[in-house]
């Protein structure tokens, strides 16, 4: 009996860790494959055999290749060959099906545009027309846009007056996507602010206000109530609620990337350009690593994030890429060692962008009409021909990326699967995203409207009456209904 007890408990473990016997007999362990989609309920076919159930699913699968592919009706076809590892979980967290019927209305109408772009957490859209005071925030969530319009001289502690010149970018948000940073380039002298959305008399004009030239600032913290400052190549920390600057952290510095409240830098050292880490609180930085025989013509790309509570930071040197994660190190405690290279290679091209997903998952480099993606969770890498060269890496949501070519918007998921064309006669710059439910993609369509003008009027009094039109480009922004 003990020993009929210890073998059933025995073949429930080897179950539950995923051991089954194949078709020839031989014992081996299988890995366990989830899929999430966008719209959910979806038909799942493995390897050509239809599964009984749908999106949320979960199933034990042999190691190795396997086909999978998504349907739902009405919808687009998803597919992807897809590797299992033994013993280990896949998450395919990233599908999407776009419905084949193109359910398009028009939002709202605007004129020639100064600034449009949705916030981080694809809930909002600001916009800002040529020549008006005004900024335009607008809830892209509900079954209709709601406009919620401010005068942008509030936020930009400036009079009605200048605040309609100049041009204006978003650079960041913070993470409670209630406050992002903004450059207001006027007359070539750019000043950066530090924008509150629900509190405009709270916005900041941080370049006026600490008298300092920034060419960088990055938000640390949820609230955005800490900012790391780049000024003349040197790295300073901002307090913004006792509005003060530290001293110079580091100097000499012509590359940053942060992670929070923790920050990582090229920079010159006795004629050496290095990779360095510094953490708000520490007494110094930690030097991770020495770059030899560069100049100030070798191509630096640097990145940081956090997956699953382990840290990683990423960074390229012309056509090298290295990947090192495990946890950050420590001021004083000599702990470098511990980072471990995950991913290293030598590309046949020299990266000119370095993005990041929103989760963090997700490292992606592009150039020359190429794309190289790396799964942190995975592991895997993917090599991508472009149909052009990108000029910045945009994200539709959180793991879709989409370009305008030749005025259509077409996406590709980050591993370059499922290339697609979901919009056409998009001829205009302004930004593309799916809101945060899910339920709208959101984009922009320049049409020309004619107008009468009063040309009678100025006309002398015995020439003959002239019809003139005037043509005008609006922007309408559009949704389609997923």
């Amino acid at each position: 009996m003990c020993i009929s007890v210890v073998a059933i408990v025995f073949i429930l473990m080897m179950i539950a860790m995923g051991f089954t016997f194949n078709e020839s007999g031989k014992l081996e362990q299988a890995g366990l494959v989830q899929l999430a989609s966008n719209p959910s309920d979806a038909n799942v076919n493995i390897d050509g055999e239809a599964q009984f159930s749908h999106t949320e699913f979960s199933k034990m699968l042999s190691s190795g290749m396997h086909q999978i592919k998504v349907t739902k009706s009405g919808y687009d076809t998803w597919s992807k060959n897809l590797r299992i590892d033994a013993g280990l979980l896949t998450r395919v967290e990233w599908i999407r099906l776009f419905p084949k019927k193109n359910n398009i209305s028009d939002a709202k109408t605007f004129d020639e545009l100064r600034l449009a772009s949705f916030s981080a957490d694809r809930k909002k859209l600001l916009v800002i027309e040529n020549g008006k005071n005004a900024l335009n925030i607008i809830d892209i969530q509900g079954d209709k846009a709601k406009n919620n319009k401010q005068d942008l001289n509030n936020f930009l502690s400036t009079t009605a007056a200048k605040a309609v010149d100049g041009a204006i970018s978003i650079v960041a948000w913070n993470e409670n996507n209630n406050r992002f940073l903004a450059k207001w380039t006027v007359n070539n002298k750019t000043s950066w602010h530090l924008v509150d959305l629900e509190h405009p008399e709270n916005s900041i004009n941080l370049s006026k206000k600490f008298n300092l030239a920034f060419d960088s600032i990055l938000i640390i913290n949820d609230s955005a109530s800490k900012l790391w400052a780049l000024e003349n190549q040197n790295l300073r920390l901002i307090d913004v609620n006792n509005l003060t600057i530290s001293g110079a952290i580091a100097t000499g510095i012509e590359k940053i990337a942060h992670n929070r409240d923790a920050i990582s830098f090229i920079h010159v050292d006795n004629d050496v350009r290095q990779l360095s880490f510094f953490k708000e609180g520490e007494k110094g930085y930690t030097t991770i690593t020495k770059f030899e025989n560069t100049s100030d013509k070798t191509v630096f790309k640097l990145a940081m994030g956090t997956y699953w509570n382990e840290e990683w930071l990423i960074y390229s040197v012309d056509k090298n890429v290295k990947l090192i994660s495990g946890k950050y190190p420590s001021y004083g405690k000599n702990d470098v060692s511990k980072l471990k290279t995950t991913f290293e290679r030598e590309l046949d091209y020299v990266p000119q962008l370095l993005s990041v997903n929103a989760n963090q998952r997700v490292a992606v480099l592009s150039g020359e009409k190429r794309l190289t993606s790396y799964d942190v969770e995975t592991k895997d890498s993917f090599d991508i021909k472009l149909d052009n060269t990108l000029t910045n890496i945009n994200w539709l949501d959180t793991y879709l990326i989409w370009q305008n070519i030749d005025s259509t918007i077409v996406i590709r998921d980050f591993d370059g699967d499922n290339r697609r064309e979901i919009i056409s006669n998009v001829n205009n710059p302004f930004p593309v995203a799916i809101s945060e439910n899910n339920k709208w993609l959101y984009y922009f369509d320049a049409t020309e409207e004619e107008s009468a003008t009063d040309a009678d009027s100025k006309a002398p009094s015995d020439a003959a009456p002239v019809n003139t039109t005037e043509t005008t480009i609006k922007y309408k922004l559009k949704r389609k209904a997923l």
